[in-house]
């Protein structure tokens, strides 16, 4: 969770660090190139977070290795996260570069959760839905998770709206148990423990 918080704020500061949609547009190219590189090749990865290799000859081998493929905002953020020895969090950085990029592009990005796999047509009902509901562009993502019994759960940003039949089932669980306490005598009215 913390690295993700620290990915955030790296990611927007190179963000806000661009002068326009095709520089940031190039910056997440080469994150994104950087992130499948760092997630694909362990000797890469073993090589950036290795604690005995000095940080000044990291970044020497890569600027030397990488100066004429990327912008110097990336070179500068790859010198950076080795300087505080974060480059473990540069799949997290691109990642949220990634999101950044697509609200900069008025796109957004909506989780959809459902219990059985749905016809494309329902998906792209729901997708329309959804847009309807943001007023913007959505990406969505489907993923199928049975725990959730039926229904749906939509997470769109930091909303979620969750008509699942699992979380039907847990707020009758809830009213069941809260209205047959008090009448069993195991809390009072007013929501207190009864005295013995």
């Amino acid at each position: 969770m913390f690295a993700n918080i620290i990915a955030a704020r790296y990611a927007m500061a190179v963000m806000q660090s661009c002068p326009d949609l095709a520089m940031i547009e190039r910056v997440e190219d080469e994150l994104v190139l950087l992130r499948e590189t760092y997630e694909r090749h362990p000797e890469i990865r073993a090589f950036l977070i290795n604690p005995k290799l000095p940080p000044q000859v990291k970044k020497k081998i890569l600027r030397d290795s990488l100066t004429d493929k990327f912008s110097d905002l990336v070179l500068r953020l790859l010198d950076l996260l080795i300087d505080k020895r974060r480059q473990d969090i540069l799949p997290e950085i691109a990642d949220r570069f990634d999101v950044l990029t697509d609200q900069a592009r008025g796109i957004e990005h909506a989780d959809i959760i459902v219990a059985t796999p749905i016809s494309p047509d329902l998906a792209e009902l729901l997708k329309g839905a959804i847009q309807k509901f943001s007023g913007r562009q959505v990406e969505t993502e489907i993923r199928v998770d049975e725990s959730i019994i039926g229904g749906v759960q939509i997470k769109l940003g930091d909303k979620v709206i969750d008509g699942s039949l699992k979380r039907r089932f847990d707020d009758l669980r809830r009213a069941m148990l809260a209205a047959r306490l008090p009448a069993l005598g195991l809390i009072t009215d007013n929501g207190g423990v009864p005295e013995n």
